[in-house]
């Protein structure tokens, strides 16, 4: 399948922020494609999209609502189950990060973090080692496109349970698409180190060519990658329009165990 504490000024702002630098505004569905369909509404560039630092703690005023899921895992590699809880959040600071993630380890340590995502919808899409230090870490959906998961990671770093950043901000990767772009993140370790795949592709500039852009990232820390390579190549095809092969290398989510086709 394809389709698939800061100050309250500035969780608001937050929630109305212009498109990041270097993003692709989505094209309209109204204007047709070269099949005469309609066009997707996700560009397969950029690759990582990055938002705003969100609050590492919840907002003293939000209060906790209705639990949406909970997971088990273990996150601090001491060989015992941990809780992993999502909760909705309510309160003037919520617009932004509307919910509430919480460890709680086996020793009995308590840590929580906001993210951001919809209201009432969990943000938990599965547990994977994906930094690889042979902790568990957690693959969340922080929003939807039309046709893409906007996905990032919650890690437990031994002090404090973070989301993921790049250059110190919160990391987004897509997968998913149509049949004319798709997204795909995989991670993978290599003799040298674990890595995060970003990959991208399109076929509008021919009908005979797959454009991919493949984004390398690596772990400074357990909580930090560096974008480490960039490269575009192309995908010939023989026939109009067909699709590449191995579709859920370029559609898909590919982390240790936890696996979405394209």
């Amino acid at each position: 399948m394809r389709a698939v504490s800061v100050a309250l000024a500035a969780g608001l702002l937050a929630s109305c922020a212009p498109l990041p630098v270097g993003a692709t505004p989505e094209p309209s569905n109204d204007a047709p494609n070269a099949r005469g369909a309609a066009r997707p509404e996700i560009s397969p560039t950029p690759l990582a999209v990055f938002k705003p630092t969100p609050v590492p703690t919840r907002d003293p005023l939000a209060v906790v609502g209705d639990r949406l899921t909970i997971a088990a895992g273990d996150f601090d590699c001491d060989g015992r189950p941990d809780q992993l809880e999502f909760f909705n959040l309510a309160g003037p600071a919520t617009i932004a990060l509307p919910t509430l993630a919480r460890l709680t380890l086996a020793a009995g340590a308590v840590h929580e973090l906001a993210v951001d995502g919809q209201p009432d919808v969990s943000p938990f899409v599965g547990i994977a080692d994906v930094n690889g230090d042979g902790c568990d870490d957690a693959v969340v959906a922080v929003g939807h496109g039309a046709s893409t998961t906007w996905t990032s990671f919650v890690v437990y770093d031994g002090a404090d349970l973070r989301r993921v950043e790049e250059d110190g901000a919160p990391v987004m990767f897509l997968f998913g698409g149509s049949v004319r772009h798709g997204n795909a993140i995989e991670c993978r370790r290599t003799k040298d180190a674990p890595e995060i795949i970003a990959r991208g592709v399109s076929d509008y500039t021919s009908d005979y060519n797959w454009d991919l852009v493949e984004d390398v990232h690596r772990w400074s820390t357990k909580s930090r990658l560096v974008l480490w390579s960039r490269t575009a190549t192309v995908i010939a095809v023989s026939t109009r329009f067909a699709m590449p092969p191995n579709s859920d290398r370029y559609w898909g989510l590919d982390c240790g165990a936890l696996k979405f086709g394209g």
